[in-house]
């Protein structure tokens, strides 16, 4: 028996040893994850849509509408047909989107920034990232979200966010943006000169 027992330290030392020191730095190589994201992009691209990264912040302030702003039109919820048939996995969207507060118009050389305020899909999950979907003069923004690591519950059921369209993202004339949720979707018109 003991032999056993030195036959198996004897493997595991220096298995353990050549583990640690050659270790791969960073995430681990995911195959079926990168297929995936090929997969769907070469859809969206073939179908005439880019997909581009938005950046977007949370904000402690309630939201308040100012004149000056884009008219908004409350449309039925879920992701466009289209949209929907092309994307592998669909996004976790707000349940509904009571408030935008965009402006009209813009400029194709800087960057256009609005505010939304959105339900929270549970009372641990927050709006985490914001993608914009673009087929010609037709833009969606699909707000992922995520669960909340900072604390166990949120009080308010309500999220209000900022989001950033870099600058050259779009050339200069005239958009549609709809911000979606699942029950309740936002639009409005965008001009840029």
């Amino acid at each position: 028996m003991k032999w056993i027992i030195v036959a198996i330290l004897a493997c595991i030392i220096p298995y353990t040893w050549l583990t640690i020191a050659f270790r791969k730095e960073g995430p681990a190589h995911q195959p079926y994850q990168d297929n995936k994201d090929r997969a769907q992009v070469l859809r969206l691209l073939e179908s005439g849509f880019n997909r581009f990264e938005l950046s977007m912040t949370l904000l402690e302030s309630p939201l308040y509408p100012s004149p000056g702003l884009a008219e908004t039109e409350k449309l039925p919820g879920g992701l466009p047909p289209l949209l929907r048939d092309l994307l592998i996995d669909a996004p976790a969207i707000p349940p509904r989107v009571p408030m935008v507060a965009a402006p009209a118009t813009g400029s194709a050389g800087a960057a256009y920034v609005f505010h939304f305020a959105c339900a929270q899909a549970a009372e641990h999950e927050q709006p985490a990232s914001a993608e914009l979907y673009r087929r010609g003069s037709e833009l969606v923004v699909v707000i992922n979200h995520d669960a909340d690591g900072e604390s166990l519950q949120n009080r308010d059921i309500n999220a209000v966010a900022e989001v950033n369209l870099p600058a050259d993202t779009l050339e200069p004339g005239s958009y549609q943006i709809t911000l979606l949720g699942e029950r309740e979707s936002r639009r409005w018109q965008l001009t840029l000169q």
